[in-house]
């Protein structure tokens, strides 16, 4: 596939298969046009009306109507699509003939004045020409333009707006895109890093971030996900405690705030005249790190179907007990040190990858994982390949992505349809399951709304149309992995 593949989230209806076997859609015979996906190598009377429609709209340079799909069709097709900014693979799908039929279609106007705001999500030609344009100038760096505005889009606008003393938002505004078209627009320059403010403030993120949400969760101050980001509730909260420890009301956890919220945890933990033993591993209310690697096991075992959110909870202490039972350990819901060593020796003999250290600034998030997947569209099927770099197959690509946001998955498409939460439909990032090639799960792909899913097949990771006969007929359920 060409560059431009990721409005596919949109647009891309065509088969795949898992596994190296290529499958085929089903043929309708004489269906109207539009009632198939039609491509190289197909002859029947729909081809005819596409060539017809195509001659008439002088994309199609040919004298005869041979109802034959060949380098000729497909190239007119794709210099359609490029016209009127659809995916340009030369394959008829649903959009391509809806927009071949409409009387009135024509490529999109060009703004008169000012440009359209763009930022993660967006998508389109206009993202497109951003790509390029912050190539042209050595902003972006990613080896595909790919039409969508994910983060490695983001990063780079930020970039650029940091270098030409621009809000730094990641948002291609008005203002960012007339400086990035201006002919004067200049190389990258680097420029010193601002100072560093005494302490954590809003928009900041990483494991610092985490540890003082962790404390303020602990002394009852934060309510929310312990999700790395410093933004309005932590900074809530920081006012919060601030108030009540009579410190300067600013919502910028400095040296003295953090000072405070340590002092107050350790009066918390205290516990005067109390001389019963403390009990080793983790239990209901641990945090961190050790707990997000438990969570991972237990998942990949099939005890835990829940979120990895690195919070030892109700449903954790659950499926530690589970385990326990299930292994002839002693049933106490914590994860001492010989629960977890027979966690780790059973993830080992099922020969799966031990689960990584959270990284919390890589927390789980939706939207970005359906961003990373569409910033891949167009990236070959390699047989066992599970990396940009030399491809995908189905369960490579699935691994590869929810790695990216710190979930470990098991290598198959048979064993990750052991794990996770069953869900009655999918919702975005939901994994979808089909049988194709043999008896039981041997497809996936992740379902990124619209009844679409994006998936590594035949043809390279591309997304498709689940209700499609050949995906509704083979399709096997949803699970939720995270």
């Amino acid at each position: 596939m060409k560059k431009g593949n990721a409005n596919a989230v949109k647009t891309l209806v065509i088969s795949s298969a898992c596994a190296g076997a290529i499958l085929l859609l089903p043929s309708k015979g004489e269906a109207a046009l539009g009632d198939q996906v039609l491509k190289n190598g197909m002859k029947n009377p729909d081809v005819k009306e596409l060539q017809r429609e195509l001659m008439k709209q002088g994309y199609l340079k040919s004298k005869y109507i041979t109802g034959y799909y060949g380098p000729l069709t497909t190239n007119a097709v794709k210099e359609f699509q490029r016209k009127h900014q659809l995916v340009i693979d030369g394959v008829t799908g649903k959009m391509t003939v809806k927009a071949i039929t409409k009387k009135t279609a024509a490529p999109a106007p060009k703004k008169a004045a000012g440009y359209t705001t763009l930022k993660q999500g967006s998508q389109g030609y206009e993202v497109d020409r951003l790509q390029k344009r912050l190539r042209e100038i050595k902003f972006f760096t990613y080896s595909k333009i790919t039409g969508y505005y994910g983060r490695i889009t983001a990063e780079a606008v930020k970039s650029y707006q940091r270098s030409n003393h621009l809000s730094v938002t990641g948002i291609a505004d008005d203002k960012t895109q007339k400086a990035i078209f201006s002919s004067a627009s200049p190389a990258p320059v680097k420029t010193p890093a601002p100072a560093v403010p005494d302490g954590l403030q809003k928009n900041d993120r990483g494991q610092k971030v985490y540890e003082l949400q962790s404390s303020l969760k602990a002394l009852g101050y934060y309510k929310y996900n312990l999700d790395s980001i410093f933004g309005r509730i932590t900074e809530a909260g920081v006012k919060s405690f601030q108030r009540t420890c009579k410190l300067p009301v600013t919502g910028v956890a400095d040296s003295r705030t953090m000072e405070k919220l340590k002092e107050a945890a350790g009066k918390k933990n205290e516990k005067p005249g109390s001389t019963t033993p403390v009990v080793q591993g983790l239990k209901l209310h641990s945090t961190g790190q050790e707990v997000y690697q438990l969570q991972s096991n237990l998942k990949v075992l099939g005890f835990y179907t829940y979120k990895v959110d690195s919070i030892f909870g109700k449903i954790t202490e659950a499926s530690v007990k589970s385990f326990q039972k299930a292994n002839a350990l002693s049933t106490t819901g914590i994860a001492d040190s010989k629960t977890i060593e027979k966690i780790k020796a059973e993830v080992k003999q099922k020969g799966i990858e031990p689960a990584k250290p959270q990284t919390p600034a890589t927390a789980f998030n939706v939207i970005n994982l359906v961003g990373d997947a569409a910033e891949l569209v167009g990236t070959p099927y390699t047989w066992g390949g599970n990396t940009v770099s030399e491809g995908f197959d189905c369960s490579g690509f699935l691994v590869y992505l929810f790695k990216k946001q710190n979930i470990q998955l098991p290598r198959t498409v048979a064993s990750i349809w052991n794990v996770g939460k069953v869900v009655s439909s999918p919702k975005v990032g939901d994994i979808v399951f089909f049988e194709t090639y043999k008896k039981g799960p041997s497809h996936a792909g992740i379902y990124i709304g619209n009844n679409r899913f994006v998936h590594s097949g035949s043809s390279g990771v591309t997304v498709s149309d689940l209700g499609l006969s050949y995906w509704s007929s083979r399709y096997l359920g949803s699970k939720q992995l995270y």
